[in-house]
């Protein structure tokens, strides 16, 4: 653990911190701060590009401005929530020299500049998992609609001139995704930028699949 400190506060490093909500906290990730050089932190949700969230904004200038070598994070979800997303940011690291450092893990996507095969494939492996996961709560999802719909119970009702209901959950399928994880309407508006109405029209017309699914 010593020889760890030392090779850190010798490196220009970065830690980076998430959470999904402004009611979590960071106490876990927080614990190694006083290791890094700087220390972002962001509270969003994970499907928002890294690179425009508010602190990843910074990340990508640092790294591109060269004031980094390692960026660390606590696990891989930290980055993205798919696969393509998280390969795309880590060979940005790499193509700026920045080697990503997986705490939970305990190991370096670059290893003497060269790329660590062995966490590659954990990645791989990991972030597919993730993305079935997420495939499976989708195809839940509109089974839900199905359901409710062969019980009369779900209406197909228009939106703002040609927007069925259909359109109008698909456009705000990653708020419904939080929403029916138990965030509040008050939570989901700050992550998203949304209005009360917008809120209350997307409880009004999932409230069907919810109870059915």
């Amino acid at each position: 653990m010593i020889d760890d400190i030392k090779i850190r506060k010798e490196k220009r490093t970065i830690r980076y911190n998430r959470v999904s909500s402004i009611s979590q906290n960071l106490d876990r990730q927080q614990k190694n701060n006083k290791l890094y050089t700087y220390v972002f932190e962001d509270k969003c949700s994970g499907s928002i590009p890294l690179f425009t969230r508010t602190y990843g904004v910074y990340l990508k200038e640092y790294i591109e401005q060269g004031k980094v070598d390692e960026i660390s994070i606590h696990s891989i979800d930290r980055l993205a929530r798919n696969l393509r997303d998280l390969l795309d940011v880590i060979e940005f690291f790499h193509s700026n020299g920045v080697s990503l450092y997986i705490e939970n893990l305990g190991m370096n996507t670059l290893v003497d500049g060269k790329m660590n095969y062995t966490i590659k494939m954990m990645i791989s492996v990991m972030g597919s998992f993730a993305e079935i996961e997420n495939d499976i709560r989708r195809e839940r999802q509109m089974e839900g609609i199905e359901i409710a719909k062969s019980l009369g119970k779900y209406e197909n009702r228009k939106q703002r001139g040609s927007e069925s209901t259909m359109m109008f959950l698909e456009k705000y399928k990653k708020p419904i995704e939080l929403l029916e994880k138990g965030y509040k309407g008050s939570e989901v508006c700050k992550i998203y930028n949304l209005n009360k109405n917008t809120i209350t029209k997307i409880k009004k017309y999932i409230k069907p699949q919810i109870e059915l699914a």
